[in-house]
């Protein structure tokens, strides 16, 4: 290690920056609520897709055992693609080992020498890692005002965005992203819909459900609504055939477990049916309740109509202790603070799944009341 990172590492060991890993017991009688992870539609626990995956692993082994350009591509992932390009009205889709290796492929193997990227000052860190690998002159526009940079767009230009950003639970103002595009057709059009896929839209089409065919390049995960891991891109047939001959993050990869791409294939299935669909619609009247809570209270708080949530405070400090003691009391929960939001946003960020019932989501809010009232005590 270079002398400079050691240093850096020392600094942030010493700060409140320092990052920690938490392990994870199967279950933990202590929890009364989880509203850390992100399985929006509880599918990581859902009868079927488990057998899916028991079955995929039976047959095929635990691994895919090599690169999917050597022994590592077999007809589940070829089905799941299938699936996806149906489902998404896309041509073609490609899977990859995570987001962030689908979102920094595309971005550094697609982009071409000309033209720039105008990308919402918030995206995920993945694509911002894709743009800058990709050497292409970008522009970020301030969060969710994308009109700020009408009239700029040209054909050889991208537009990136997130459909959900998971930080705020918000669209970045995806419809005006739809308008530009739509003013721009040459132009690129990317979206990371990775918190909106399988949650928001008819049959969970994400974010943009009604406007699919504006877009050129869409990734999303499997680890999210989907309860699995890894991710896809779907796109034209011609960008999905330069990343299989071009993109390192997938040339270079294991291919992700056939049992994975079963798993991923069962859960689409639940999120396409009538089982989705009431997941869907319960989860949104979570969200309204969570959001009606806060507002009662006078509390901060970004308005999302997504799984989600978040409650801002005026520093790291309060933020941290509060979800420390709604940890401590059954509520598992997380401050997010910076650099993974601006240091004059701290907050906690709630993640709302279709298994909590409106009960939960009151008795926390009774017990949010009675700690506000002991630290105003302080």
């Amino acid at each position: 290690m270079h002398d400079a990172l050691k240093e850096k590492l020392k600094q942030r060991m010493a700060s409140t920056q320092m990052r920690r890993r938490r392990c994870r017991a199967a279950k933990e009688a202590s929890v009364v609520v989880d509203f850390s992870k992100n399985d929006y539609l509880g599918l990581s626990q859902h009868e079927e897709v488990i057998k899916r995956f028991i079955d995929a692993t039976n047959q095929w082994g635990v691994g895919s055992t090599g690169s999917p350009l050597l022994s590592g591509y077999c007809r589940e992932h070829q089905r799941l693609e299938s699936e996806l390009c149906e489902w998404l009205e896309k041509p073609a889709a490609l899977l990859f080992s995570s987001g962030f290796a689908a979102n920094t492929g595309v971005l550094n193997t697609l982009t071409g020498e000309s033209g720039k990227i105008y990308a919402d000052k918030l995206v995920h860190a993945s694509l911002i890692d894709g743009i800058k690998q990709s050497r292409q002159r970008f522009k970020r526009y301030d969060h969710s005002q994308p009109l700020t940079i009408a009239g700029m767009l040209q054909p050889e230009d991208w537009l990136v965005t997130e459909g959900v950003f998971s930080m705020d639970g918000d669209d970045g103002g995806i419809a005006q992203l739809a308008e530009l595009k739509k003013q721009q057709p040459d132009a690129t059009f990317m979206v990371d819909d990775a918190h909106g896929i399988g949650v928001l839209g008819q049959e969970g089409k994400g974010a943009l459900a009604d406007n699919l065919n504006v877009i050129d390049i869409m990734t999303g995960t499997f680890g999210k609504a989907f309860g699995v891991g890894g991710a896809f891109v779907c796109a034209d047939n011609d960008t999905i055939e330069a990343l299989i001959q071009f993109c390192r993050e997938y040339i270079y990869s294991t291919a992700m477990p056939p049992a994975q791409a079963a798993a991923a294939s069962a859960a689409l299935t639940v999120i396409r049916s009538n089982e989705g669909r009431e997941k869907r619609d319960h989860l949104a009247q979570l969200a309204q309740q969570f959001q009606l809570e806060m507002s009662r209270r006078g509390l901060a708080y970004i308005e999302s109509s997504t799984p989600i949530q978040t409650w801002s405070f005026e520093s790291e400090e309060t933020a941290r202790r509060i979800a420390r003691e709604l940890t401590s009391l059954g509520y598992l929960c997380r401050a997010i603070v910076y650099p993974t939001v601006p240091k004059h946003l701290p907050r906690i960020r709630f993640s709302l799944n279709s298994n909590m019932q409106s009960a939960h989501i009151s008795q926390f809010w009774h017990v949010a009341d009675e700690l506000l009232e002991s630290n105003r005590a302080l």
